[in-house]
């Protein structure tokens, strides 16, 4: 039998696919679901690289039960919660047919909780994507995550300085204390050291310099909101993201090199750490 010839499928066409995957498995589970950037947004708030994942943010009282069935249907997780940013917002998971996909349980900048879900539900939009319908955030809800993206990745995009001229500012303004996003916001304008008294002030400040590791780290560990949380940051800081290494790799690390890693991690965390001692006794 004459095999067939295989066609590329446009990238595009496989993240609305994607997303329309992700809409199905929701509804099967019953879990509300709010698909963000890329395909899913207004062609104006999408990034100029395109993107290649799709990202879906799931209700945070329903993630388990959406990750089950997720994880049901054959997507490969690729990355956990407590090891998948600073933040510890999404999990990426792969599918041999439509890609990557980013499910996140709260955006990182925003509230972790179902109020601030329930306020980016309550004004929400709807969009086709691959003809299932599907649920967007409101056009400055849109606004909001590309810009607090941006100011994340330290994207050369110029949503945060162009929004002050944009007719949306104000109904973006008048969404941040909604959502919590008031320090992630004022890292956007440049205004980060008038949120100095906020808990997640230092991990802004860090992920948006460039800072080492250890000083991220102590950032992460004083934005938990809770001892145990704190307790729990300290406790993994040390260790190893094997998951990382499988994905850099392309297959899982031996015994061998997570020791290895391990090593490494607290070898550039202590020259981390006496560089910038010497600093400080340089400069004073």
């Amino acid at each position: 039998m004459e095999s067939l010839p295989e066609v590329a499928v446009p990238l595009a066409v496989r993240m609305e696919m994607c997303h329309a995957a992700l809409q199905h498995l929701a509804d099967r589970a019953g879990a509300d679901l709010l698909h963000l950037k890329g395909v899913a947004a207004e062609p104006r708030w999408r990034s100029s690289s395109g993107g290649t994942d799709a990202d879906v943010l799931v209700r945070p009282s329903q993630v388990r039960r959406f990750v089950a069935a997720v994880e049901a249907a054959g997507w490969q997780r690729r990355s956990r919660f407590q090891t998948g940013s600073p933040f510890g917002h999404a999990q990426t998971y792969w599918h041999d047919h439509l890609g990557y996909a980013d499910v996140h349980r709260f955006f990182p900048g925003m509230g972790a909780d179902d109020a601030t879900f329930d306020v980016l539900w309550a004004d929400r939009g709807g969009v086709e994507l691959a003809s299932v319908p599907c649920a967007v955030p409101s056009r400055a809800g849109q606004a909001l995550v590309m810009v607090l993206n941006a100011t994340r990745n330290r994207s050369v995009e110029p949503w945060p300085a162009s929004l002050a001229e944009d007719p949306l500012a104000d109904e973006v303004r008048a969404l941040v204390p909604r959502v919590g996003a008031e320090v992630a916001f004022a890292a956007a304008l440049g205004e980060l050291d008038r949120m100095r008294d906020h808990r997640e002030h230092d991990l802004w400040r860090a992920i948006t310099t460039g800072s080492g590791r250890v000083e991220e780290w102590r950032a992460r560990v004083k934005a938990q909101p809770t001892l145990a949380g704190k307790v729990a940051t300290v406790l993994r800081a040390p260790l190893v993201n094997t998951e990382h290494l499988a994905n850099t790799r392309g297959r899982p690390p031996s015994t061998r090199e997570v020791a290895q890693e391990f090593v490494d991690r607290l070898r550039r965390g202590a020259v981390e750490i006496w560089g910038a001692r010497t600093g400080r006794r340089g400069g004073s």
